[in-house]
């Protein structure tokens, strides 16, 4: 039995019940589809304005308005204000703060965006600078102006009439507000640039996130990371991945007078504090293709880390080089640690793999990702198969990590997120000989966080799938709004497959709400039949592969709804 808690314990887990309520309520999620030509409006523009309001811009000469409000109240900043666990008076000070916040973008928005009225309000209730309060205000008055007077459907005529479309760069609002107004081409960055200096800067703090989470759950650091990079994530953070990689190893950008990323500099240990961690890099054939220099820099840092004269306790490269040269394995092989498609080929397949169901065991899954991204590249090897490179690399590895870019897609939103960290955790536990811990980060606030993937896969399902606000605006869209509401359940399957990440409560939230209640079921067999369908067969299969135990009437259910279903489209295509 366990034992009864102290009132102390349980005022404790019901103030980290609310924290956690109060993330869910406040994290930024659509309600709907993109619509081409149609700006957000309403709510979902003050949401979208506080977020972008939320962050420091010193390339504009703009603070983060909450930190604005936070200073003026004499409260601590406000990445600090967000902290977990800060107490109950960090926490009244962080809700004290989104409440100015958020009336102050109201008040905004329906003052006609008057800048001189929503500073004074500032000024009044939270003693903010009106100089200081005036540039945000600025920024978000030109957001809101842009994203009124989006370009998109004039774009789209011009380019059906093959005229020049130009072009803009590509990430979301939040993380970059230049890339309004829409309707432009997306144009990438100069990849001799990357890492920028503002992503190698923002790099140490994610990284001592995401070693420090590791540290305190294994009690030490890890020796060898499993990292994926993909190629449109790092044009739209001007390279924060690989700067993540970079500060892993302890190597430091070198720099031209063009600014150009030309070589790597070591940052000595006594300012790194801590080992340097071995990096196995599987990076996205897209990527391969536009970064083909960060490939050299990247290969470069382990080498030049490897060769460094320091105890392997503190080097963690160089002891797994040395220990496979011990095994009569040549320096430049032992010292590869940059994989990827074979010249010319893109993706893992993993997502198709698990998507068509044509997989009996989960060894499977990571036998396709190494077959796959098993193409070395780096010293003397350039695109060469090197299966057993790689199978030796991966099997060191402890922890499988990937940078999360943007607020809009999620790891529930996409397949490539499953295939990719998915396809790699599953590579690594089978040849490691145990399931490695699987990290994200999420950057969706100041204070970005490292997250469990179990962890990022609830908060998904219930700010998304599971949740009325998300569901009921992809049902605004008919057809397509049902397609998306299966993609989501299939990709959180996907997760279950690779990575073993899914509670099975999580399921049985999707069978309630989809299927088992008779009027949601109505609406979206009435919707699209075709989805309905594969929704029930997929859930079917969770609970044949062992990731849902539910009962055996449950199943059944699920079995007539997708006999039912089958039925009816048989019979309209044969009425057809």
């Amino acid at each position: 039995m366990s034992r009864e808690l102290t009132p102390d314990e349980r005022d404790a887990r019901v103030f980290r019940i609310y924290e956690q309520l109060l993330e869910m309520e406040q994290r930024l999620i659509p309600t709907g589809l993109h619509v081409f030509g149609r700006p957000p409006e309403g709510k979902d523009l003050a949401d979208l304005l506080a977020m972008v309001a939320s962050f420091d811009r010193p390339e504009l000469g703009v603070r983060s308005l909450p930190d604005l409000i936070a200073g003026g109240l004499g409260l601590p900043r406000y990445a600090t204000l967000l902290e977990e666990g800060g107490g109950e008076e960090r926490l009244r000070g962080r809700e004290q703060v989104e409440a100015l916040l958020h009336e102050a973008v109201q008040r905004f928005l329906r003052s006609g965006l008057n800048r001189e009225e929503c500073a004074a309000f500032l000024a009044r209730s939270a003693g903010v600078s009106e100089e200081e309060s005036g540039r945000v205000l600025a920024l978000l008055a030109r957001v809101a102006g842009q994203l009124a007077g989006s370009e998109e459907m004039d774009a789209l005529v011009r380019a059906l009439r093959g005229e020049y479309i130009e072009p803009g760069p590509g990430a979301d609002i939040v993380q970059n507000p230049e890339i309004l107004p829409t309707g432009r081409n997306t144009h990438a960055v100069n990849p001799y640039t990357v890492p920028s200096q503002a992503a190698f800067r923002k790099s140490e703090g994610i990284v001592a996130a995401l070693l420090e989470r590791s540290r305190n759950e294994r009690g030490r650091f890890p020796e060898t990371v499993g990292m994926v990079l993909w190629g449109m994530d790092n044009i739209k953070t001007q390279g924060e991945g690989v700067a993540q990689a970079l500060w892993l190893m302890g190597a430091a950008p070198r720099r031209d007078a063009m600014n150009r990323v030309t070589d790597v500099d070591i940052v000595p240990l006594d300012r790194l504090g801590r080992p340097r961690i071995d990096v196995v890099m599987t990076v996205s054939g897209i990527f391969r293709d536009l970064f083909g220099a960060t490939m050299e820099v990247l290969d470069r840092a382990v080498r030049r880390v490897a060769e460094l004269d320091e105890p392997p306790e503190w080097n963690f490269p160089r002891k797994h080089v040395l220990e496979r040269q011990g095994r009569g394995m040549a320096w430049g092989h032992a010292a590869t640690r940059v994989f990827s498609n074979a010249p010319g080929a893109y993706g893992t397949n993993v997502n198709f793999l698990l998507t068509g169901g044509q997989w009996e065991r989960s060894g499977e899954i990571g036998d396709l990702f190494v077959t796959r991204k098993c193409f070395a590249f780096g010293g003397e090897l350039e695109g060469v198969d090197a299966r057993e490179l790689m199978e030796d690399a991966l099997s060191r590895v402890e922890v499988t990590y990937q940078n999360i870019d943007s607020a809009e897609v999620g790891i529930t939103d996409v397949d490539h997120y499953f295939e990719y960290l998915g396809g790699l955790t599953q590579a690594v536990e089978a040849r490691a000989g145990r399931r490695p811990q699987v990290y994200l980060s999420d950057t969706q606030t100041p204070a970005a966080r490292i997250r469990s993937l179990p962890e990022l896969v609830r908060l998904e399902t219930r700010t998304k799938t599971l949740n009325p606000k998300w569901y009921e605006g992809m049902l605004r869209h008919g057809f397509r709004g049902v397609a998306e509401i299966e993609h989501h359940v299939t990709n959180t399957f996907g997760w279950s497959a690779t990575a073993g990440a899914v509670d099975e409560w999580v399921y049985d939230g999707i069978a309630e709400t989809y299927l088992l209640d008779e009027t949601m079921l109505r609406r979206l067999r009435s919707l699209n039949p075709h989805a309905t369908r594969n929704l029930a067969n997929r859930l079917v299969e969770a609970g044949a592969r062992g990731f849902w135990t539910p009962g055996s009437e449950v199943i059944g259910r699920l079995r007539e709804i997708s006999g039912e279903l089958e039925d009816r489209m048989e019979g309209a295509a044969a009425g057809s």
